[in-house]
């Protein structure tokens, strides 16, 4: 799967609100639930693929077809878990498959990024009759392009604000500190914001926890 992975962020999906209640210190918050992620598995439907082998005098191809593939996030890690269905020649057979997930954010750009790092399963052929073990497969291999969403600072950065006595007042919103958390079924990504008048002194640089 190479094409890039992409979702927007649409209040059905992900919940923008003020986080005192979550995390403290923290303005604005993106959770991805977990059910959202396997949604879009199930949006793109099957996923499989083929390779070669090669063993002694033997040269072939085997295929591999993933069913329901899932993220599981418990607190502090995210497993990709899935069953796949392996075919080499008229031997076939089904393995289940336990991985790892990482998540990261990129505050400059927005983009939340989850990706699989690993998810093995055992390659083997039968030879003369014997199981024989090749090498493992890694998944994550397939899946180059990381699932990505946008983040918490959709706010805008600019609001302008008629006073009075008919002038305006232009504030500023600047991120300061941004944060990724792994909680049970959800990642939370988190902003601290700071608001300043437009003409002050240059916002604080963003700093990731």
């Amino acid at each position: 799967m190479k094409n890039r992975i992409t979702a927007l962020l649409i209040a059905l999906l992900f919940n923008l609100h003020a986080a005192e209640a979550q995390l403290p210190n923290q303005d604005l918050v993106v959770t991805i639930h977990e059910n959202v992620l396997n949604k879009m598995f199930k949006a793109i439907g099957e996923i499989k693929g083929t390779a070669a082998y090669s063993f002694m005098f033997m040269e072939g191809t085997y295929d591999w077809v993933l069913i329901n593939p899932q993220f599981r996030i418990h607190p502090g890690r995210i497993d990709f878990i899935t069953d796949v269905r392996v075919t080499v020649g008229k031997y076939n057979y089904v393995m289940h498959v336990t991985g790892n997930a990482e998540t990261c954010y990129e505050p400059i750009n927005n983009l939340i990024f989850v990706e699989i790092t690993d998810a093995k399963f055992p390659l083997n052929i039968m030879f003369f009759g014997k199981l024989r073990h090749l090498w493992d497969v890694d998944l994550a291999q397939y899946f180059e392009t990381p699932f990505t969403f946008e983040g918490p600072l959709t706010i805008g950065s600019e609001f302008v604000f008629p006073m009075p006595d008919n002038t305006t007042k232009t504030v500023y919103a600047h991120p300061l500190n941004c944060g990724v958390k792994i909680a049970e079924k959800q990642i939370i990504v988190s902003a601290e914001m700071e608001f300043i008048n437009r003409n002050a002194v240059e916002p604080t640089p963003i700093k990731k926890n």
